[in-house]
């Protein structure tokens, strides 16, 4: 069953202008629904500050088109194992000055939700070619994002689950009844953000 990678639209609101690009951040964080524009995290699922990429990466243009740096329309927020992933990686004629990365669909022009989408087991994957190829340049094909899909399903059911027991009383026959599955639920969730959370937030990035 194919699952919806995304399901909003990008749209840049942010009119100022600063010297540091950081600055822009909480524009970003905005502008892009605290999540990742490549994998989609939700930003409160982790402890790890994210990031301001460069749609046309800082060595590609430093030398040839400096306003880049604190464009706006060249930042992107992103978590930091995308960030890292995705590094320096270009292709294009910097020299035509168009804010284009071959490599990349931009995530703001480009509607993700109709190159990528998730499986049963919460892995990315797309039938567009260069939908594939950002899959392995990003490394979006690793684990962690299928864990961290499974988290925030998980998350979502038991917000459900608790509105299902406000409503029928959790005294109630069926309100038991839920409250066990909730209990249930709630135990793997725990276990599964666990495995998560240790596994983002070490260097070595075993998933």
């Amino acid at each position: 069953m194919r699952r919806k990678f995304r399901n909003y639209k990008i749209i840049r609101t942010c009119t100022k202008e600063y010297k540091d690009y950081h600055s822009y951040i909480k524009y970003l964080r905005e502008d892009f629904k605290h999540r990742c524009a490549y994998c989609n995290l939700l930003d409160t699922q982790i402890t790890t500050p994210y990031e301001v990429d460069h749609f046309i990466p800082e060595d590609i243009f430093k030398d040839k088109w400096q306003e880049l740096k604190t464009d706006y329309a060249n930042l992107v927020y992103s978590c930091k194992k995308c960030n890292g992933a995705k590094g320096n990686q270009y292709e294009g004629d910097i020299t035509k000055r168009e804010l284009k990365n071959d490599l990349f669909y931009d995530p703001v022009l480009t509607d993700y939700g109709m190159v990528f989408y998730r499986g049963d087991d919460g892995g990315i994957y797309s039938d567009d070619e260069k939908g594939r190829d950002m899959i392995t340049r990003l490394k979006l094909y690793r684990p962690i994002h299928n864990i961290a899909w499974i988290c925030e399903i998980t998350r979502t059911t038991l917000d459900k689950l608790s509105k299902q027991i406000d409503e029928v009383g959790k005294d109630s026959m069926k309100g038991k009844l839920l409250c066990d599955a909730k209990e249930e639920l709630q135990e793997y969730y725990d276990n599964c953000i666990a495995v998560f959370m240790a596994n983002y937030n070490n260097n070595k990035f075993s998933l």
